[in-house]
């Protein structure tokens, strides 16, 4: 509850900051920055050598996150249209920069150019690499808008891997030819794009750089926007906050306050808060919940499931291969439980060793602290070989975690590498303050508003069991499920299949 609460927290920021980003181009593009001058000359806050705080309000900013939260709060259909039209035009527009582009590129600046093809080494390349990644963080909003698909298992996983891979496409091309335009020291950090064509003399293309920056700016806040709703919206509806905010408006069926409210927090941030504070706090929460999220993986894999009471089969269908069974037990969990808390121990070990080490343990020296974290990231493995060894969940999902659990131990390890490395004073801060915030709200409100529910002590719950063979998993025309009670054999079934069993639950609890 607590990491959902900095979500939306951390989606607001996001939203805010895309908003910045988008009215500096509209002011670049149709007022020549006249409003940047404007802001920053009457409402200058004369803050000097702070990080965190902004120079002057970005009123212009604000106003674009209110009207954006306006659009939302119309049908989906509309919401789905406007969205959908401005995906189109980014995408045209980037489909132009490489068409155009490549009539301009010159090879001479990969090779020829001062410092050759990797001017800062092979590590400055692996720190863009991370700096990519965090842009790629953003595919973990989709879920946040499953319960809006028709198939969540399905869509949900075909959404995000074919995302992944156009905007790794876009990613490469552009890149490609950005480098290939200018030498990579002509490239200027503000508006970056529209000065490389104007450098090389295509001084039309700005325009269309522009527009597109523009429609993907605002089709990406509408995004991020959309998600910390919904995250409000299954809170509010969970008890975690306010209940008013898990209520659907009747004609829309838009959940008006929460998109309301993450607009009017977004709204605020800009108003305070610098831009660049707002990018690394993204970027570091957005790590913190992929390490959450891949430790989930593994808790889920490794967790026990609940199995309802199973009849007496006979026929084919009691053969020992169609028992629906878990081969997890509770002792099989609990060691689970105990390698990776011991895998996160040797994790945070190597991370503090190989970074800190030297401030902590000077009599070490250089090479004792690399021999450290060697270690730890030894006993990291081992201890991961150990958990690999533990029986898992069988695969009963269309799109499951291969390779567990070394590819998410891999991925908790990389991404703590990342966070120690980059911005480890800024990570701990920006934690403790949103986990201040956020322990605060759970022990004044959450604690006593939230459905602690246990399974075994519903009331009224009742289980009905459902067998069905195997060519069930047809269309409906084609599915023939038929209801059999407890304790009596199955007659007249011939076929060897896989039962299905499905939980019906009634409640006599009002929701």
């Amino acid at each position: 509850k607590q990491w959902y609460q900095r979500r939306v927290a951390i989606t607001a920021g996001i939203a805010a900051d895309i908003c910045i980003s988008l009215s500096e181009h509209i002011d670049y593009f149709v007022f020549n920055r006249s409003l940047e001058e404007f802001e920053e000359k009457e409402f200058s806050y004369n803050v000097q050598g702070s990080t965190i705080l902004a120079s002057y309000p970005h009123f212009f900013a604000s106003l674009i996150l209110v009207l954006i939260s306006v659009v939302l709060t119309t049908k989906s259909k509309y919401n789905n249209m406007i969205g959908s039209c401005a995906n189109f035009i980014s995408f045209l527009m980037v489909f132009m920069i490489v068409f155009v582009g490549a009539f301009y590129i010159d090879f001479d600046n990969w090779f020829k150019v001062e410092g050759g093809f990797f001017p800062y080494g092979y590590t400055s390349v692996f720190r863009g690499a991370i700096v990519i990644m965090s842009t790629y963080l953003g595919f973990v909003e989709l879920p946040c808008v499953s319960d809006e698909a028709l198939n969540p298992a399905v869509d949900v996983g075909r959404a995000a891997h074919s995302s992944f891979f156009f905007v790794l496409c876009i990613y490469i091309a552009v890149s490609t030819v950005v480098s290939l335009l200018v030498p990579y020291s002509h490239v200027q950090t503000n508006f970056a794009m529209a000065n490389i064509f104007i450098e090389i003399g295509a001084d039309w293309m700005k325009y269309c750089v522009e527009i597109g920056s523009i429609a993907a700016l605002f089709s990406t806040a509408m995004c991020v926007l959309q998600a910390a709703s919904r995250l409000a919206f299954s809170m509010g509806k969970d008890g975690v906050i306010l209940p008013c905010f898990g209520l659907l408006q009747q004609k829309s069926k838009i959940p008006f306050n929460a998109v309301m409210w993450c607009g009017f927090v977004g709204a605020i941030v800009p108003l305070f808060f610098d831009s660049t504070y707002l990018i690394r706090l993204a970027e570091t929460g957005y790590m913190l919940s992929c390490i959450l999220a891949n430790l989930g993986i593994l808790v889920l894999r490794y967790s026990v499931r609940p199995i309802p009471p199973q009849p007496e089969l006979t026929g084919n269908l009691g053969c020992k291969k169609c028992q629906p069974s878990s081969c997890v037990t509770k002792k099989s969990e609990e060691r689970a439980k105990w390698c990776m808390g011991l895998c996160s121990v040797w994790v945070t070990g190597c991370m503090l060793s190989y970074n800190y080490g030297r401030q902590l343990m000077p009599w070490l020296g250089q090479y004792g602290c690399a021999y450290l974290s060697l270690m730890f990231l030894s006993l990291m493995v081992v201890q991961t070989f150990f958990l690999s060894l533990l029986p898992q969940n069988p695969k009963d999902c269309v799109y499951f975690t291969p390779w567990v659990p070394w590819l998410p131990m891999t991925s908790v390890y990389l991404t703590a590498w990342v966070i120690f490395q980059e911005s480890p004073v800024f990570f701990w801060e920006a934690e403790a303050l949103l986990l201040a915030i956020a322990l605060l709200i759970y022990a004044c409100y959450s604690f006593w508003h939230t459905d602690h529910r246990d399974p075994d002590d519903d009331e009224g719950e009742k289980e009905v069991l459902t067998i069905a063979p195997q060519n069930s998993y047809q269309s409906g025309a084609q599915r023939n499920t038929t209801a059999q009670p407890p304790g009596q054999p199955i007659a007249n079934t011939t076929q060897t299949c896989k039962p299905i069993l499905i939980r019906a639950r009634a409640r006599s609890r009002s929701s």
